[in-house]
């Protein structure tokens, strides 16, 4: 009797087990990048950043963020116009104009203007406005 419901345990506690999905695997789509991402302002919440991730956390520049120096940020346009911003040496912002294509559903090669050197940034989800990103060579 005491294997039987040790075996019948078992089976419900294996059962009851199921595969978490990776939460870095890339879930952004088509239609989320065309209605949620392109044409925003994105700004780098790093305070939101685990440490030791590289993952990247970002909000749209409307988010009421706490007082910092000027935040690292980007912008797809249609036509393929990428827009990054990020510090500048005067303590400002710095706009850094640039090209985007499409490499997969969710990776996006970015070339500054006048650079030979691209890397791809992968979008792997927005939720509520809070979009992951990964840089990746």
């Amino acid at each position: 009797m005491r294997l039987l419901l040790f075996s019948l345990s078992a089976l419900l506690l294996l059962g009851s087990c199921s595969k978490e999905s990776d939460p870095t695997a890339p879930i952004v789509t088509q239609a989320s990048f065309d209605s949620q991402i392109q044409g925003r302002n994105w700004v780098e919440s790093w305070e939101e950043e685990q440490p030791g991730s590289d993952i990247k956390v970002f909000r749209p520049d409307t988010y009421a963020f706490p007082a910092s120096w000027p935040r690292n940020g980007f912008r797809f346009d249609e036509n393929g116009v990428f827009t990054g911003r990020g510090p500048s040496p005067t303590d400002g912002i710095a706009i850094y104009p640039g090209l985007w294509i499409t490499e997969d559903n969710s990776t996006f090669r970015i070339t500054p203007s006048g650079k030979s050197i691209s890397y791809g940034l992968q979008l792997i989800s927005i939720q509520n406005d809070v979009l992951y990103v990964r840089r990746v060579e």
